[in-house]
């Protein structure tokens, strides 16, 4: 039978056991890769960061467990196994008055140094990442959608601001809010096309022309923002019907315009057609003009080098002819000088006894063809038959003789005696 005073030692072992299971917890730390821890010492209360990953000693002190990245959901709904399917989406207000809510996320990647990871516990005050979204992150996020919204209406964020208006609130979440003034001035309407007077907010700038910035509440923090995204703006039916609307008067507007700006451009171009067709019809008759002036001109030149070609013949001809004459003239001449200066060597000998040979011969073959009487009376007692005729023919080689001036006798060529 168990004593009570072995019960007492059984309870007390027994607390000692969880004690010291307990403290064993205590002893040791895993800081597992992707996280690092930030350390209370139990008694002086000492604030260290393990940022590596590895086997430390806890010492019985206290110890967060910080992820070095997370992911910010601001969305509407689940779209990962890490989001909720609570609505975190932004409400924003933009300057026409009209209300939405933008849904997205953000990746937050906390401080790689262990001064600023204790830091962002001690002195700025946040003992978990929870603490820290809740209290700078959502805030932050908030504050940049609702002035980027205030810079833009409904439809122009709809339609096209919609890449400003995600460059701006990345700008404002990263480096700080803009500051921004009121401007008014007038413009024309793009439905109504009436000018109207509108007071605005818009950008502020520096003296460098930079954008001017409130304080940056991430400045000191150590945190780096980045992958900004926003999936989606959530009008509200009446705003969504609103800016179905605009969208469709400025279209109509814009296609009114397109077709006034094309009728313009159109009789511009008729215009232009126009006069281009009486410039081209002016040159060409200009180049006609031309031409015919430059086929005049070859014409003339032509009809120039031809009776110059013409001239340069005639007056080589009439020289040829000069020439011919004056060569005639002189061969006549000289053959002239030779025949007289023959004639004188030989008193024409040669002509005369070819004349006279011409002469006889026809004599002689008249003669051979006369009739004669086949009796003769009489004779001269010479015992020639036909006198007559013999002394007939010796007349007429004497006449023949003087009148050729022949003188057929020999001379002597020796002296006289």
């Amino acid at each position: 039978m168990i004593t009570q005073k072995q019960i007492v030692k059984l309870g007390g072992a027994v607390i000692i056991l969880i004690v010291a299971i307990v403290l064993v917890g205590k002893l040791t730390e895993t800081v597992d890769k992707g996280t690092y821890h930030i350390k209370q010492a139990a008694i002086s209360g000492r604030m260290t960061a393990h940022m590596d990953p590895g086997l430390y000693c806890q010492c019985f002190g206290d110890r967060e467990v910080w992820s070095r990245a997370n992911t910010f959901f601001f969305t509407q709904g689940r779209d990962v196994a890490q989001d909720t399917d609570i609505d975190n989406s932004i409400e924003v207000r933009f300057n026409d008055g009209s209300i939405a809510r933008i849904s997205g996320t953000l990746r937050v990647v906390m401080p790689t140094s262990p001064q600023q990871a204790i830091d962002l516990v001690t002195v700025q005050g946040y003992r978990s990442y929870a603490d820290l979204e809740a209290k700078l992150i959502r805030p932050s996020v908030r504050n940049a959608l609702r002035l980027t919204a205030n810079l833009m209406s409904a439809r122009q964020s709809y339609s096209e601001k919609r890449a400003d208006f995600n460059a701006w609130a990345s700008d404002q979440i990263q480096n700080g809010l803009y500051q921004t003034e009121e401007k008014t001035e007038r413009i024309k309407d793009l439905i109504s096309g009436e000018e109207v007077i509108r007071t605005f907010k818009v950008i502020k700038k520096d003296e460098q022309g930079n954008f001017a910035r409130q304080s940056n509440p991430f400045a000191e923090t150590g945190l780096r923002l980045a992958n900004f995204e926003i999936k989606e703006f959530i009008y509200a039916d009446r705003v969504k019907a609103q800016i179905q609307q605009q969208q469709e008067a400025l279209m109509a507007v814009a296609t009114a315009a397109a077709q006034a700006k094309k009728a313009e451009q159109d009789a511009k171009t008729m215009e232009a057609q126009g006069k281009a067709r009486v410039t081209k019809a002016k040159y060409e008759e200009e180049e006609l003009k031309i031409k015919a002036v430059v086929q005049a001109q070859r014409d003339k030149e032509v009809a120039e080098t031809q009776a110059r070609k013409l001239l340069e013949v005639a007056k080589l001809e009439k020289q040829a002819a000069v020439f011919q004459k004056q060569r005639d003239i002189l061969q006549g001449q000289g053959e002239a000088e030779k025949k007289r200066l023959i004639i004188q060597a030989d008193g024409a000998l040669k002509e005369k006894l070819a004349a006279y040979t011409s002469v006889m011969a026809k004599f002689a073959d008249a003669y051979s063809k006369r009739k004669v009487p086949q009796l003769v009376m009489g004779g001269s007692g010479r015992g020639d038959t036909d006198t007559q005729s013999i002394d007939f023919q010796s007349a007429m080689q004497l006449l023949v003789a003087k009148q050729l001036g022949l003188d057929l006798g020999i001379r002597s060529t020796g002296p006289s005696e």
